[in-house]
């Protein structure tokens, strides 16, 4: 009858040969007892098999049934009897369609007509039990077949009305949660959009009060307030990110890129905070990298500025490195792997499993102390799994960490973009 095809082999094969047991059955009750009232041995072994028959029906888990060929119930097991409330008496001469719900009388009249053309079906309907309760059905119908002529149809009807309940409550929780991670991305949106406008206008304001005349005492406010203002940027446009890869708006882009011109950038960018710290930065590029390859050089720089600035944040004396070179190279494409290594404060294997989780830090200390969303990996995982790659982390407690991604990268041949 329709749909549910992935009713499992062991139902299918036990529907088999349940049918075959009901179709003896109910073909020697025609010839259990001789004309003049003797049993000859062959009978008798007839009746005997017979009972063994409709023992094994009657006490099947499932409720079985079997119908004529106008769709009346010709028997009934006492599962059967106990999922639609009547007694096999009562149901015997009844139409199956009598205790169907309206809405299902014509999908089963097709399954039906097509049980009658010898074709097993399975379905799922519902009934109205003799106390008016809906009670919901995986029915499969198989064709009874005595001496290669069709003489009645045979059902295994399982409940399914609980599995069904909570199939639908799963759904509905699935949707409700779906919506409130929806309304908490565009609320991130939203509200990170409000705030970033006027803290432009705010940075903007800061940057020329630095480059102004001021006073021994005015430089380190008017810097404080410029530094600040940057990181809080920085944190907006994070939440921006994670709002935009939330909703799976995020865009990559396929350009003619220069990639040892944009690690460069990076780096430089990186350099006044390391040098701060007193921290010692080198970066090494492959040199054959500078063939013309395409990518996204803002999701590249993005990716590589903020394992370099966790490098820089988590890494109190030391140095940083930075490596790219070829993983693999194709005639159509160029693996490269980037890694930063540094020699800070590591990480156990416990904080690298949730490492790249939304929100996630190493711990609640490294977060009082250093700072941060917890965002920032995440938004790398998921940028990187877009452009195609694959980005991890090896580390140990006390003695530095290395991030790694790489990037499958293709020849500078045209650009598109993909999000």
């Amino acid at each position: 009858m329709i749909g549910q095809r992935s009713t499992t082999a062991v139902v299918a094969l036990a529907a088999s040969a349940t049918a075959h047991l009901v179709a003896s059955y109910l073909w020697s009750r025609r010839a259990e007892t001789h004309p003049d009232g003797r049993l000859d041995d062959a009978q008798r072994i007839l009746a005997e098999t017979s009972e063994r028959y409709r023992s094994l029906f009657d006490h099947h888990p499932s409720a079985v049934f079997s119908l004529d060929l106008d769709g009346r119930f010709t028997a009934a097991n006492t599962a059967a009897e106990r999922v639609s409330g009547y007694t096999e008496a009562q149901l015997q001469g009844m139409f199956f369609a009598d205790i169907l719900r309206p809405e299902h009388l014509e999908p089963v009249a097709e399954a039906f007509e097509r049980v009658l053309g010898r074709d097993a079906q399975q379905l799922e309907t519902v009934i109205r039990t003799r106390t008016g309760t809906d009670v919901e059905l995986h029915v499969t119908g198989l064709p009874i077949i005595v001496d290669d002529r069709l003489v009645g149809v045979y059902g295994i009807a399982e409940n399914v009305t609980e599995r069904n309940r909570m199939q639908r409550e799963l759904h509905e929780t699935r949707v409700r949660a779906e919506q409130a991670s929806d309304a908490k991305s565009m609320f991130l949106a939203n509200v990170s959009h409000e705030i970033r406008t006027p803290l432009t206008a705010v940075l903007a304001t800061a940057e020329l009060l630095v480059d102004s005349e001021l006073d021994d005492d005015q430089v380190p406010l008017a810097d404080t307030m410029l530094r600040s203002g940057q990181r809080l940027l920085r944190l907006v446009n994070e939440l921006l990110d994670f709002s935009a890869i939330e909703a799976g708006k995020a865009t990559v882009y396929d350009v003619a890129l220069d990639l040892p011109a944009v690690v460069l950038d990076v780096v430089a960018l990186a350099r006044p905070a390391a040098e701060e710290k007193g921290l010692s930065l080198a970066v090494d590029v492959d040199p054959t990298l500078s063939r013309p390859l395409t990518g996204d050089p803002e999701r590249i720089a993005q990716v590589l500025t903020n394992l370099l600035s966790n490098a820089v944040k988590f890494t109190d004396e030391g140095s940083v490195h930075v490596r790219v070179e070829v993983a693999e190279r194709t005639p159509a494409a160029t693996k490269v792997l980037f890694r930063v290594e540094d020699t800070g404060i590591g990480l156990t294997e416990a904080q690298q499993g949730r490492l790249f989780e939304s929100f996630s830090q190493g711990d609640q200390s490294v977060s009082r102390r250093y700072g941060g969303t917890g965002l920032g990996l995440a938004i790398c995982k998921q940028l990187v799994t877009l452009m195609g790659g694959s980005i991890w982390v090896s580390a140990t407690p006390g003695a530095g960490s290395t991030f790694a991604f790489v990037l499958p990268l293709a020849r500078a041949d045209g650009a598109a973009a993909s999000g």
